[in-house]
């Protein structure tokens, strides 16, 4: 959720020729625009709001407030590297205001997160989310605002991996804008549909899919017909409706979402693709894969082409094309897009993720798969690894990685070495049980 800073505090002096009323005039009628999604107007006259304000001292925060608002419109339209720009262009003079003030810094720290998990720099991205709610805790404690970084750092655990941790926040973060806005408003809408993703990969799945009905009842009340944020309750309760195996009900959600972003955010933009990536594991699952394997390219082509390539979600697409490659025995052409996602997920996600580990077995069970139990061997050791970093060493996950690993050397005739691993996967199954 990105935050739209309206009002800022005046600083510096002004030039004869810049009158300030107007210049706010005019900035806000550029935000009216961009809420109505009249995107190229509303760039048209953030630019000229940057224009006129070229001339003002450094400290002046009208400059800054233009340049966040803009970044936050490419960011809205799919943009990232463009709204990074801005974003740190803004950021130093935010970061000179004390006290209440400083609200709006934590605002542009929050804005400036949000691109770098879009673009799969999730450990930059969770530096500064934790950085915007210490900002507000720290100046005021009871500000409505701290349940946007909240939610939005609950987000990116999910998609680390943490769905443990990410619970406690977004439910912290429902709670502050139910305070603040009451039930049926938008901004308690997001946060359920993030609690039904955290209910869901925590395997908890009755409670996933009440939240995320919730989240389309609240949005049906506080949002017009057809609003974008609608399609994203229809794709989270269509991954639900997949889990629990409902293929069709999943597919018909997934193409309700998708009709409504590309009629409303345009063929091209990111938002499209997690769509799409969704409606081609529903029609793979179906048995029809010429129509997934097009899912999958669409949604890679518009991820490469915003510059949202280092993100998770596209190392999904490509992953579900190998498998899919795969199934029509394309081997070469799998393995090329398994290293192409696990690249990807390697740089994005860091050691202590949890689903680096879920990557590595993926690729180790290809190789198992073609016969080469070398490379199979070596990607099921890094399996491990992972596991642990993530884990710890006396864990469940490790042990099973182990297993894994001791069946690959007995395999290869290495009886010895299965045994040490699963004696290791047993000596840890017995202290879990104690």
């Amino acid at each position: 959720m990105r935050i739209w800073l309206y009002v800022c505090l005046f600083a510096g002096l002004l030039s004869a020729q810049f009158d300030p009323d107007a210049w706010e005039e005019k900035l806000k009628e550029g935000n009216t625009l961009a809420r109505q999604g009249t995107f190229a107007e509303a760039e048209r006259i953030y630019r000229e709001c940057i224009e006129q304000a070229a001339g003002l001292p450094p400290e002046d925060l009208r400059k800054a407030k233009a340049w966040n608002n803009l970044g936050a419109l490419y960011h809205q339209t799919g943009r990232f590297a463009e709204a990074e720009e801005l974003y740190g262009k803004a950021l130093p003079a935010y970061s000179a205001l004390s006290g209440m003030a400083r609200a709006s810094y934590a605002s542009v720290l929050n804005n400036l997160a949000e691109v770098h998990r879009m673009r799969g720099r999730y450990r930059e991205a969770e530096a500064l989310f934790r950085k915007s709610i210490e900002e507000r805790e720290k100046h005021n404690p009871i500000d409505k605002d701290i349940a946007a970084p909240l939610n939005n750092l609950a987000v990116l655990l999910n998609l680390q991996g943490h769905p443990a941790e990410a619970e406690p926040l977004v439910r912290r973060a429902i709670a502050r804008w139910e305070m603040a806005f009451g039930p049926s408003n938008r901004n308690v809408a997001s946060a359920y549909n993030t609690l039904g993703e955290t209910l869901r990969l925590l395997g908890r799945h009755a409670e996933s899919e009440q939240a995320h009905r919730k989240a389309l009842e609240v949005r049906a009340k506080a949002l017009p017909e057809g609003h974008p944020e609608i399609a994203t309750g229809l794709s989270n309760l269509g991954s639900v409706m997949y889990t629990q195996g409902k293929y069709a009900e999943a597919e018909e959600l997934y193409r309700q979402g998708l009709a409504i972003r590309e009629k409303t955010l345009g063929a091209s933009h990111p938002g499209i693709a997690f769509l799409l990536n969704n409606l081609g594991t529903a029609l793979q699952v179906q048995g029809r894969s010429t129509e997934a394997e097009n899912c999958y390219r669409r949604a890679m082509e518009i991820m490469e082409a915003s510059g949202a390539a280092g993100h998770t979600d596209y190392s999904k697409s490509v992953e579900n094309m190998a498998l899919l490659f795969i199934s029509q025995g394309k081997m070469n052409g799998a393995e090329t897009l398994y290293m192409r996602a696990l690249t990807v997920r390697e740089k994005a996600l860091g050691p202590r993720s949890p689903l680096l580990g879920d990557s590595y077995e993926a690729v180790a069970e290809f190789y198992h798969r073609t016969g080469r139990l070398t490379e199979a061997e070596r990607y099921m050791r890094k399996a491990v690894e992972a596991r642990e970093m993530a884990f710890g060493p006396q864990s469940e996950p490790v042990a099973q990685s182990l297993t894994k690993l001791g069946n690959l050397y007995r395999l290869q005739r290495r009886d010895s070495q299965a045994d040490r691993v699963q004696n290791r996967a047993n000596i840890i199954r017995g202290l879990l049980r104690k």
